[in-house]
């Protein structure tokens, strides 16, 4: 996304407030609805997971690409009714032979929205003020459609009025903002700008598998929920703070770079033990990774790091979805070691990255870790 600052009347300013809000909402959506929603469907891994990846998948392949630049409003608005539409028809269908296919069609219109909206994002939540609120507001929004009584995760109204709420205030801003260029460094990025969003979406995904893999906490479905809002959402606005109290902002971008990697790898060697704290420390250290991947200042990337953008969205798919995909496979046999040696790939990868950035900062050249 890019920094540009926000410019303009006071309605416009609020109208990309709100945006900003609408964004994660759909997003943190996306990751707890979708797969909530394939669970409560009755395959754990192959619905839930399986609508989760498609929806990520789409949003990969999709995310700055030709069209998402050069379409019109109404075409954000359209995806967003259909969004709307589609959980609202999958809600009725519950019990239905053809509610699964149903699911998996609405995760695709879902991915494509959010490809849409993430492509077409004009500002960075983390620039728009001094303290980033949106993402921590839109996962309170979330929290209240959650349903505590009876033990239903969502309630099918609220969740609906959030996802029209955001179609709303996404297609005005976007038709607000149409003679825009928006600026999105997705395609050409380097491998380091990969490995947090992997490592956190790989959390998120598999909240719902029967077997989750944090379940050795013995948390309720409602606090594991709170925890995962809390990591994605709360996290980030927190690091971008004291980031930009303590943090020169001259050095701040490699910093952060190595800080992220750092982090994954630190996550990845906590899977050695298996008290509570290295539990959690698993949990929090890639999160901590995928909040200062998010929250950092954004750079011109050196030419030497970028990849070929069908390169780049290889290894995201890679990384990302099919990752998931493997987790959830091997969930059912290997329980909580197939999430644990997902994270120490992702480790032994953001290592041997380290180890490249460091050599080629020695003048010196190994292409082969350049992967």
């Amino acid at each position: 996304m890019s920094d540009t600052q926000v410019a303009g009347p006071q309605a416009q300013r609020a109208l990309t407030h709100a945006r900003e809000v609408a964004h994660w909402l759909v997003l943190l959506l996306g990751w707890l609805w979708l797969g909530e929603r394939g669970m409560q469907l009755g395959w754990s891994w192959a619905s839930g997971v399986l609508a989760v990846a498609m929806w990520w998948s789409v949003r990969l392949l999709c995310r700055g690409s030709a069209w998402t630049f050069r379409c019109a409003p109404w075409a954000m608005g359209l995806l967003g009714v259909f969004t709307v539409g589609g959980a609202g028809a999958l809600e009725r269908a519950a019990g239905l032979p053809w509610a699964h296919g149903l699911l998996l069609g609405l995760a695709v219109v879902w991915g494509l929205w959010s490809a849409l909206i993430e492509t077409r994002s004009h500002v960075s939540t983390f620039r728009l003020g001094p303290v980033a609120w949106h993402p921590v507001l839109a996962a309170a929004l979330v929290a209240c459609c959650w349903h505590w009584p009876d033990g239903a995760p969502f309630t099918h109204g609220g969740v609906m009025a959030l996802l029209a709420a955001c179609a709303g205030f996404l297609y005005a801003h976007d038709r607000s903002t149409a003679s825009q260029t928006p600026a999105c460094r997705g395609p050409r990025a380097p491998l380091q700008t990969l490995l947090a969003p992997s490592a956190m979406g790989l959390m998120m995904g598999t909240l719902w598998l029967g077997n989750a893999w944090c379940s050795s906490l013995g948390w309720s479905n409602e606090q594991m929920v709170g925890a995962h809002l809390a990591l994605m959402a709360g996290l980030p606005c927190l690091t971008a703070l004291l980031m930009r109290g303590f943090l020169p902002s001259h050095a701040a971008s490699a910093l952060q770079v190595h800080a992220s990697l750092c982090l994954l790898v630190l996550g990845a060697l906590m899977l050695l033990g298996d008290s509570l704290v290295h539990t959690i420390l698993v949990m929090l250290l890639p999160s901590l990774a995928w909040a200062v991947h998010c929250s950092r200042q954004r750079a011109a990337v050196d030419a030497r790091q970028k990849l070929a953008p069908w390169l780049t969205r290889i290894l995201a798919l890679v990384l990302g979805p099919l990752l998931l995909l493997a987790v959830g496979a091997a969930s059912p046999l290997q329980g909580p070691w197939a999430m644990q040696s997902a994270l120490a790939l992702l480790g032994v990868l953001a290592a041997g990255q380290l180890v490249f950035l460091w050599w080629r900062k020695q003048g010196l050249h190994l292409p082969f870790l350049a992967i």
